[in-house]
């Protein structure tokens, strides 16, 4: 059986990504990208769904007679995950890690510590999700002179198809039909390095991995990124909390919520951003185009030096607890640069596919997926926080995901911007069972309001921090925002993706209502060309149907669907967005609503209450970790200070030991739920912590 979901560990090299067990066991890798099928799919199967098991040989046994401890950590700022195993007297450490280098591979290198340690290393080799067992070779290395062949030259290599793999290291595990397996010995001092890559089968095995050159490299890379990471984020600048009439070009009777900047913005001087184009203006190829930032290095110069660990006193629990929460935010920094393509520049939701949001239930889907909302939110973080380059990747995929017929926009898209996936059944057990087990993303073809809306908001975001348009973003925004205009008013699934029936979702409105503001401002504030009275007439109009039909005087809350009387976690993001300020009386009201309808006693959130099968499925799902984070942001924005840091306390506790975060969380068995680790609560979370 797979471990649980919180001791996993990420590996990444920011094109797939692998799960290491407390154990030692690596239950999930794909190569050689984050969709591609499972080389070790033990986490969705059975050991001989494929693994690789590195520990010592006395955790393995059933009857262990030495006490065994374990220690784990990442090397600082890194996705170098190392774990120490303490054998009674005895000790070793474990250094995994996957090269930021070309090709896809994984490094697991044993450090003697103290004493002598018994180790046991077994691998199963799968393609296609475990499906497949490759035919495995041993080659040995060169032969000297007393015809004894290199020990440390030898490998395997296993190939199927189109796919193959090669292993190294010394000592060479014994070979099996269907594993290899074999024990070694190590005393304080010794270094045993294993590695595994993936190649294409037509081509040679690449290159023997070099250790102490791949591990500083990467480490380098990872540290460089976290060196960017900005400390102080300036507050959002204060707003009415009434609504206000609309601004020009077009006057209007109708009631239009104020819009008040969102939580990321940030004062970074335009005029240090410039914006190039790698192509030549008069002959644009849209597949070869390439955005770059180049900020001004004295812009962050006061946040680098805020970046080191602050000066604690001893007896103030406050100050001891905003560290925590600083480096909280920057491994959810980490997080999300490790979960963006490198090569194509998309943000996957997470590695894993159908790890279950409720254990043996049957909610189980495929994120190895781009959301355009996840990408554009991404967006605004990067921005934020000086990451120049992986904004322009993420804006790029963007653009190039974007670049079909607007009227048939998607809310999903493949790592490199595919339009659409089948959604298929993998013939494995599934987590602890719960089936089924999925490859691909039916959700593609759903209309989403709130996808729409988010990326035209950040596109606004990014103008008004001086990022510029060119030929294909700008025409692209417009076209989205004509179809946008005939969409006012249609049901959909919400940003939750609900596979009830369709129903007209006050959130999904209101990111319709943000998309047409986004275009007003784009031609009144910053002189782009296009329909803004008509987008101003669309703007006013939403936000009339949505204070008649969205908003409940009664309650005074905003509610889930038009005409309705229930709320759902979505609507905490109307003020993030500007509809209302965070201390608007309306706003308040639906957070008391939230609080009464949506609140589990642990005080997270669940996303929605599965009233009447709103979303498809019999049952609840669990606590979100996602949309309690952005409760938590409301809180604090609206000046209940204590209460969003006793929830961000809440959410820590519950993030594993690296702090890693799946989708939910179950109180009941007391374990995560859902893919892991996941994009949003990690975005959410550096929101919130932002709002301190």
């Amino acid at each position: 059986m797979a471990s649980y979901i919180e001791d996993y560990a990420l590996l990444s090299d920011m094109n797939t990504g692998a799960l290491v067990s407390r154990a030692g066991s690596i239950d999930w890798f794909c190569a050689p990208r984050f969709d591609s099928g499972a080389v070790f799919a033990a986490l969705l199967g059975e050991r001989d769904s494929g693994r690789w098991l590195l520990a010592p040989l006395e955790s393995v046994n059933p009857n262990p007679v030495e006490e065994i401890k374990i220690e784990r950590s990442y090397r600082e700022n890194t996705f170098v995950l190392q774990t120490v195993w303490s054998v009674g007297d005895a000790s070793v450490r474990v250094t995994d890690f996957m090269p930021l280098a070309a090709g896809t591979s994984i490094v697991r290198n044993v450090e003697g510590l103290t004493g002598e340690v018994t180790m046991y290393n077994e691998f199963a080799l799968r393609f296609d999700n475990g499906k497949t067992q490759p035919w495995v070779t041993r080659y040995e290395g060169v032969i000297d002179a007393n015809g004894v062949p290199d020990p440390d030259e030898s490998m395997l290599v296993g190939m199927a198809g189109p796919h193959a793999l090669v292993f190294r290291g010394s000592p060479m595990p014994d070979g099996q039909p269907d594993q290899h397996a074999g024990t070694f010995t190590v005393t304080a001092g010794q270094n045993y390095v294993f590695t595994l890559s993936y190649f294409a089968s037509n081509q040679n095995p690449p290159a023997p991995i070099d250790y102490p050159k791949a591990l500083t490299y990467a480490e380098e890379q990872w540290s460089e990124w976290s060196s960017l990471y900005v400390d102080e984020v300036p507050e959002p600048t204060p707003t009415q909390s009434q609504p206000v009439v609309a601004s020009e070009p077009e006057a209007s009777t109708n009631p239009v919520p104020q819009v008040a900047p969102p939580a990321t913005d940030v004062s970074v001087d335009a005029q240090s951003i410039e914006v190039t184009r790698e192509v030549d203006s008069e002959v644009i190829e849209p597949s070869t185009q390439t955005i770059s930032f180049e900020v001004d290095a004295a812009t962050y110069e006061e946040f680098a030096q805020t970046s080191a660990n602050p000066v604690v006193e001893e007896d103030d629990e406050n100050a001891a607890f905003d560290a925590e929460l600083r480096e909280a935010r920057l491994r959810s920094l980490l997080v999300l640069r490790a979960l963006i393509s490198r090569e194509t520049g998309g943000l996957v939701a997470s590695v894993t596919t159908s790890l279950p949001e409720v254990i043996g239930g049957k909610r189980n889907w495929d994120h190895r997926f781009a959301w355009l909302r996840d990408v554009a939110m991404a967006m605004d973080v990067t921005l934020a926080h000086g990451h120049e380059r992986e904004t322009a990747q993420l804006r790029n995929w963007m653009l190039r995901a974007l670049a079909n017929n607007p009227y048939k926009l998607h809310s999903v898209y493949g790592v490199a911007g595919e339009k659409d996936d089948l959604d298929r059944r993998l013939a494995l057990t599934g987590y602890e069972g719960s089936q089924p087990v999925r490859s691909g993303n039916g959700s593609h073809s759903y209309f989403q309001g709130d996808a729409l809306g988010q990326v035209l908001a950040t596109f606004a975001n990014l103008r008004r921090h001086g990022v510029g348009e060119d030929h294909l973003s700008w025409p692209l925004q417009q076209a989205l925002l004509n179809s946008a205009v005939e969409r006012i008013g249609e049901p959909d699934r919400s940003i939750w993706e609900m596979l009830g029936e369709p129903h007209v979702f006050t959130h999904s409105q209101a990111m319709l209502w943000a998309a047409f503001d986004a275009g007003v401002t784009a031609v009144t504030e910053h002189g782009m060309t296009g329909d803004a009275e008509v987008w101003a007439e669309a703007r006013d109009r939403v936000a009339a149907e949505i204070l008649e039909h969205g908003y409940n005087e009664e309650m005074n809350s905003f509610v889930q669907t038009y005409d309705g009387i229930h709320v759902d976690a979505s609507l905490l993001q109307l003020a993030h967005i500007g509809f209302v300020a965070w201390d608007d009386p309306r706003m308040l009201g639906t957070v008391e609503r939230i609080e009464a309808e949506l609140m589990h006693s642990s005080g997270m959130i669940y996303r929605y209450i599965n009233r009447d099968n709103i979303d498809g499925f019999e049952g609840q799902d669990n606590p979100h970790f996602g949309a309690s984070l952005w409760l938590a942001e409301q809180y604090l924005r609206s000046g209940r200070t204590e209460d969003g840091r006793r929830l961000l306390r809440t959410v820590l506790d519950l993030s594993n030991d690296l702090g890693l975060m799946s989708s939910e969380y179950d109180f009941d068995l007391g374990r995560m739920s859902g893919n892991f680790p996941h994009v949003i609560p990690h975005i959410a979370l550096i929101r919130a912590v932002e709002a301190l």
